[in-house]
Formats: C-alpha cells, sequence, structure tokens
C-alpha cells in the first residue's frame, strides 16, 4: 500500500455508477450508522467550526477519523480494490496531479474579460430590441410565461407543448421553431448571450483570486466513465467558436508575457480506440494510411470518392455517435435528416465495418453474463439494469455498455498522460506547468526556453500511452499566447 490512500477514491472504482459517496452515506449504507451531521453541530451552519463546544468538537472529529479508518478496513477486505492497478497506478497518483494544477490555476486577464462582457451587454440590448420589434410589443424576455404568450397566442406560432403553467418555450421548442420564425432565432440567441454574460464573464470575474487566478476543482468521483469533471469554475465547459462565446478563451492567457500557453489534444481518440478494441481491419487501414476517416465513412456511405462537405459533416456524426449506439431516430434529429436516410447511414456504418458489430455484440453479452463493462485498463462500470425486463431501460443499459469502453478507455489514457508527463517535468526540473485537463486535452504553461522540447516530449508521451498497439495515438499542439490561439 502507498504512504496515503482515499477511501472515496476506493469506493469510486469499485462502482463508478454510486452517486452519493460521502463518507456518511457509505458509513450509512455499510455499517447502518448514522453519523453527527455538520449542520447538527453547527446548529445549521448559524455557527463556524471554531464557535462549536471543543468536546462536541472533538467527538465529531473522532468519529470522521475512526469511520473512515473502519471504511478503509472494510475496503481491504475487497480483492478488486486491494488488487486494482486502477486506484494504485492511476487514481492515487492522478490525486497529487491535480493538486498541483488546481493550487497553479490559470491565469486571466480581467480587462479582456470586462471588454467582453460590454460587448456581450451591447448585443443583448439589440437583441431585445429586435425582438420586441418582431412581437410588435414590448415584453419580458427573460420571462416564459410572457414569452409563450407573445410566440402563440399574439404571434399565432405553432406550440408544441403546454404545461400548468403555460406554454412550454424550451431550447428543444425554440430550435424546432427558429428555422422558421426570425423571433424565435432572437430568443435562443438572447438566451444564449445572457446565459455567457452571468455564467462566464460575470462568475469568472467573480471567483478569480486577487493574482487574478482562476482555479477549478477537479472531481475524480462524479462521471460513470472515469473521466475528470470541474466545477467552481467549470473550465471544461468554457466555449469554442469564432463567434463572441469563443472570444472568452482569450482571456486566459499565460503566465508572463515571455512564456506560452500550449494544448495537446488528443486526435479522433475514441474513433483510433474503436478500430484498436474492434481490431476492425477497414477501420485499421484508415487509421495506417493516415487518411482521413470521416472521408472515408463518407465514401462508405455516399458510394462515392467525391464527398462534399455536408456529407463529410454526416459520416463525421455517424462516426462518433456509433460510439453512443445511436439510433436512427437519434441521428436524424441530431443532423437534421429523415429517419430512413439515417438509417441507411448507420447500417452502411456497419457494413463497411463488420467488426464494429461483432464487437459491440459481445460487449453486449459479457455484460448480460458478468452485469459489468471494462475499460483497456480494467476500469469496470455496473450495468445491472441490462438484464431488466423492461425493454426500453434494457436498450438504454445497452447503450451504455456499448460506450464505456471506449470513453473510459479513452478516460484512463489522458489521467496515465498526465501522471507521466508530471513526472517528466519533476524529474528533468522543467519550469512549465500543466494548467488544464479539458476532455482530451491538456494545456501547459511553458516557459520560452523550455518550449522546443517540451513541443515534442509532450506528445511523445500521450501517443504511446498504449502499448503494443496496432495503431499509434495521434496527438495535436498548438501553441499561444491565449487559450483560443491554441486550439
Amino acid at each position: 500500500m502507498p504512504h496515503y490512500y482515499d477511501t472515496m477514491l476506493a469506493e469510486y472504482i469499485k462502482n463508478p455508477g454510486q452517486r452519493w459517496l460521502g463518507l456518511d452515506t457509505l458509513v450509512n449504507s455499510q455499517f447502518d450508522y448514522e453519523m453527527i451531521s455538520y449542520s447538527d453541530i453547527t446548529d445549521k451552519k448559524k455557527l463556524s467550526f471554531e464557535e462549536v463546544d471543543l468536546e462536541k468538537a472533538a467527538i465529531y472529529s473522532w468519529e470522521d477519523v475512526y469511520m473512515t479508518y473502519k471504511l478503509y478496513m472494510e475496503q481491504l477486505s475487497n480483492p478488486y480494490i486491494t488488487n486494482s492497478s486502477i486506484l494504485e497506478e492511476m487514481e492515487h497518483p492522478l490525486m497529487l496531479v491535480l493538486s498541483e494544477m488546481e493550487t497553479n490555476g490559470i491565469k486571466i486577464d480581467r480587462d479582456i474579460l470586462k471588454w467582453i462582457g460590454l460587448r456581450l451587454e451591447g448585443a443583448i440590448i439589440e437583441l431585445e430590441k429586435e425582438i420586441h420589434s418582431l412581437a410588435g410589443v414590448e415584453f419580458n424576455i427573460k420571462s416564459p410565461k410572457q414569452v409563450g404568450e407573445i410566440l402563440f397566442e399574439s404571434l399565432g406560432l405553432p406550440s408544441w407543448k403546454k404545461t400548468k403553467t403555460g406554454y412550454s418555450v424550451n431550447a428543444e421548442v425554440l430550435d424546432g421553431l427558429k428555422k422558421e420564425y426570425p423571433i424565435a432565432e432572437k430568443i435562443v440567441k438572447y438566451r444564449h448571450y445572457s446565459k455567457l454574460q452571468s455564467t462566464y464573464i460575470e462568475w469568472l470575474l467573480d471567483v478569480a483570486s486577487n493574482d487574478d487566478r482562476i482555479h477549478t476543482s477537479y472531481n475524480q468521483t462524479v462521471t460513470s466513465t472515469g473521466r475528470l469533471s470541474s466545477n467552481s469554475p467549470n473550465l471544461q465547459n468554457i466555449p469554442t467558436g469564432d463567434d463572441i462565446a469563443g472570444e472568452i478563451r482569450t482571456a486566459f492567457i499565460a503566465d508572463s508575457p515571455d512564456d506560452y500557453l500550449m494544448a495537446f489534444d488528443y486526435s479522433q481518440v475514441e474513433v483510433r480506440l474503436l478500430a484498436i478494441m474492434s481490431q476492425d481491419e477497414n477501420l485499421l487501414n484508415a487509421f495506417k494510411q493516415e487518411r482521413d476517416i470521416h472521408q472515408v465513412t463518407g465514401e462508405f456511405i455516399f458510394k462515392t470518392t467525391q464527398i462534399t462537405s455536408t456529407q463529410r459533416k454526416f459520416a463525421k456524426a455517424v462516426n462518433f455517435w456509433v460510439i453512443y449506439g445511436i439510433s436512427p431516430f437519434g441521428l436524424s434529429k441530431m443532423i437534421d435528416i429523415s429517419q430512413k436516410d439515417a438509417k441507411i447511414y448507420i447500417d452502411a456504418f456497419y457494413e463497411n465495418y463488420p467488426k464494429v458489430r461483432l464487437f459491440f455484440d459481445k460487449i453486449i453479452l459479457e455484460c448480460k453474463k458478468n452485469s459489468y463493462v471494462e475499460t483497456l485498463f480494467g476500469r469496470r462500470r455496473y450495468i445491472p439494469s441490462i438484464n431488466d425486463a423492461n425493454k426500453m431501460i434494457q436498450k438504454w443499459a445497452e447503450r451504455e455498455a456499448i460506450n464505456m469502453p471506449i470513453q473510459g478507455t479513452s478516460a484512463d489514457i489522458i489521467k496515465l498522460a498526465m501522471i507521466e508527463i508530471s513526472t517528466m517535468l519533476k524529474q528533468w526540473w522543467y519550469k512549465s506547468t500543466m494548467l488544464l485537463q479539458v476532455h482530451d486535452e491538456l494545456v501547459f504553461n511553458i516557459k520560452a526556453w523550455e518550449k522546443n522540447e517540451l513541443e515534442k516530449k509532450i506528445p511523445q508521451i500521450m501517443e504511446n500511452i498504449l502499448k503494443d498497439s496496432p495503431i499509434k495515438l495521434k496527438v495535436d499542439g498548438e501553441t499561444g499566447k491565449n487559450w483560443k490561439e491554441t486550439k
């Protein structure tokens, strides 16, 4: 055992489908014991912990320590935990890497954020005027009730849904209307800009430290696939693109004028993993020949080598969403085509990558037998609902079973890469630091004199995490003075 151990991580790898992994919940479920709550000891949080009676505070603290130890001893009797390379070689070492990243944070330029905020404010005011003009009357655009009355009563737009409180004007409804009705499109844009203003501009300015750095918190025990999540603030959700939303990334900057931000991103990692894990020759050969995989799939689907940009976009959607077990109905909604065409595209995919279907069938069969699926590294996810009598629940479970080994392996790969890169940076006394993890992307602050070495060393580590693989993983890297310039 290492000199550190985390009982929450151990419970998480045992069953990542669990939603509540706090000490109180685990102790209650495993030992049928109700722990003293923080709310009770602080009089529903009216007192700070320093103000709590010393004897009560001591009992509360002793109970936390004792029950953590008891949980630890219980976990040691579980062979899956004690024999798990996931815990010892991945999650425990990663915990220290993430701690450093959270402490370091990433620098922001407050003036840039404020400038983007002013632009958003102006765009919101202009949209409000345009919406009122199209409606022929002023109303509160932030009120769903008033929006519903204007759209469906005053203007007579076709109504999709009606709730107890009025017409539904959620994102799905407005997305269905915006192609034909400019007012719906502008309301969608108004909501988007308002959310950018409050969720990103105002919040980032509010949570930034006195030295103009954003310190996110990474969560290792939230997602069921092993992926990391980020909160307070969520830096994995900062928008991309060339519009005003994408400009927010220009406010994330290097530590000093002489430094660089460098982002390394796994390219098409899930489709590459599908090729590796299914052993489908057509998929593998496309990557071995370094062909554009979306072009290749497009040629299969549309039976021509002259693929248009739209056809490539459709093929890209098929390549990606088949991994999630998407249905013809789901794909038709995703790329706005008929269900008939969606079925033709999905069928063509399986026809030309036949071992993918066999791979998925094998996953489902083994999951029905074992009630769990595994990544290439042995991370498990239990899916007992795959044997549910309800066919709808069973189908949903099958889609989860298909997706987890690939998405989970992708998560494992970037975690191992982070550990190796962190070790390399320390071993060679580099001053450059790892700042962010955003799904398949790692962002670094790079010192100018280390740039030439690290732009080779980092992708080399990332691309070689999978040993003895029939094809290599591929990593793209970009450098800039701000985060947007690295995409």
